[in-house]
């Protein structure tokens, strides 16, 4: 990852379209205002796995352009487990993280700003 003043973590745990819409919303503002001098990781777990499910995701065009303007995507691998969810399932490009909490909480420790996306 390339050096940059802001680093956002946002976490989505929902699946509701309304948050799920707002939440591509979101990025895309912060994206907006600071371009290549941010970088956002959202981290999807519990009911929002379903956001980057190829057979779930009602959204899937916003999360592909999300990602095409650097926006990381990451699969929590126990909510996948507890689902049956498979890798193949998920979007290309999205990483997975063994759990979305702990991974959230080093990139607070790590000094990244924490937002939780729901209305």
């Amino acid at each position: 990852m390339k050096d940059v003043n802001h680093k956002v973590v946002f976490q989505l745990n929902t699946d509701n379209i309304i948050e799920q819409n707002a939440l591509v919303t979101y990025t895309n503002n912060v994206k907006k205002h600071w371009g290549d001098d941010v970088a956002i990781h959202v981290v999807v777990h519990g009911p929002g796995i379903g956001m980057v499910r190829k057979s779930k995701s009602m959204i899937e065009d916003s999360i592909k352009a999300l990602m095409q303007k650097g926006v990381v995507f990451i699969a929590c691998e126990n909510t996948m487990k507890a689902r049956q969810i498979e890798k193949v399932d998920i979007f290309e490009d999205v990483l997975f993280a063994p759990s979305g909490l702990v991974y959230i909480i080093e990139k607070q420790e790590e000094g990244w700003s924490y937002i939780k996306c729901n209305l």
